[in-house]
């Protein structure tokens, strides 16, 4: 890919998995549960409504954001939730189709995972999405291998992806029962019809801007994910890891005293800054325009040690209170 280029592109499912994808270690874990992931699924069959898939019309469900990662796979930087819950689906209709005695479709086991040949010439076999933050465990690669009842863990994540395969696996067996015509239209038309627009940078920089430019909408996602993301944007790549594990542990102080991230950081802007009053849906936009102020964009790590430091005090308040 030159360089300044961004390249989108408007491709169907099927096309989506022939690549390798790659979810960082720094980007959000797995967050859909049930609402989201049978709306997804449910979209999708309204729109085939039972007819034949040649002639049902192309769905569109959204965007993904990817740049180049190491060994030619692609780094999953927006739409993790989406392609997650995609991968998830092409396994659970695999398992359906065998669960009913009949083989799957030829090319399903391809979409799920392949062999690659590597630089040097060796052929190494990779699932097509592969979750790299910690707390998603081994739960992906287990789905994948056809061994989700060995599958678990404690993490959110983890529960959220179980949850995901078990709702898919439910929507398949209510929706076409024992009708076997009908599950392999389902397939077809979600492979085939269904498309993305899949935008891809030459650099992660590039493919995190892009991440804020989506989302900073107000909806899907909220004032602490698009404030990490502007974290992200701000930092050097080598200092990504120190980056993750301050916000990590930030993350999971705020859960483990039942406080509400929105609020936290709502809280945060008025202990330290001369705001007197900020809606919850003004947070981020607060934070954008006011860079110089917090001094996050020229020390990103120093600003999240900031927040740190203060999920602990909240916590150890907390639990003085209690």
């Amino acid at each position: 890919m030159g360089d300044q280029t961004i390249q989108s592109q408007d491709i169907k499912i099927a096309e989506v998995f022939q690549s390798f994808y790659v979810v960082p270690d720094y980007q959000r874990e797995y967050v859909w549960e049930t609402d989201q992931v049978e709306q997804l699924l449910g979209d999708i069959c309204n729109e085939l409504a039972g007819g034949d898939p040649a002639k049902a019309p192309e769905y569109f469900i959204g965007s993904i954001v990817v740049c180049p990662g190491e060994g030619g796979v692609l780094e999953l930087i927006d739409g993790q939730q989406r392609m997650t819950t995609l991968f998830l689906t092409l396994c659970a209709i695999r398992d359906r189709f065998k669960e009913q005695g009949q083989p799957p479709p030829g090319a399903l086991d391809s979409q799920i995972a392949a062999t690659a040949c590597d630089a040097a010439g060796v052929d190494q076999f990779r699932y097509r999405l592969d979750l790299q933050y910690e707390d998603s465990g081994d739960v992906l690669e287990r789905i994948a291998k056809e061994e989700a009842d060995q599958a678990s863990g404690a993490t959110r994540s983890i529960a959220n992806i179980l949850n995901a395969y078990r709702i898919t696996m439910s929507f398949l067996r209510r929706e076409f029962a024992e009708d076997k015509p009908k599950l392999r239209a389902y397939y077809g038309y979600l492979t085939n019809k269904v498309k993305l627009i899949r935008i891809q940078t030459e650099d992660v920089a590039k493919a995190l801007k892009i991440f804020e430019t989506i989302n900073d909408r107000g909806v899907g996602l909220d004032a602490m994910d698009l404030l990490k993301n502007l974290l992200f944007i701000k930092a050097e790549r080598e200092q990504f890891e120190k980056l993750k594990t301050i916000w990590k542990q930030m993350q999971d102080t705020i859960y483990g005293m039942g406080e509400k991230p929105l609020r936290f950081l709502r809280y945060f802007i008025f202990s330290r800054y001369d705001v007197d009053l900020l809606r919850e849906d003004q947070i981020y936009s607060w934070f954008a325009k006011n860079e110089k102020l917090c001094n996050y964009g020229s020390t990103p790590i120093e600003f999240a040690k900031e927040l740190l430091a203060a999920a602990l005090v909240d916590a150890g308040d907390g639990a003085a209170r209690r």
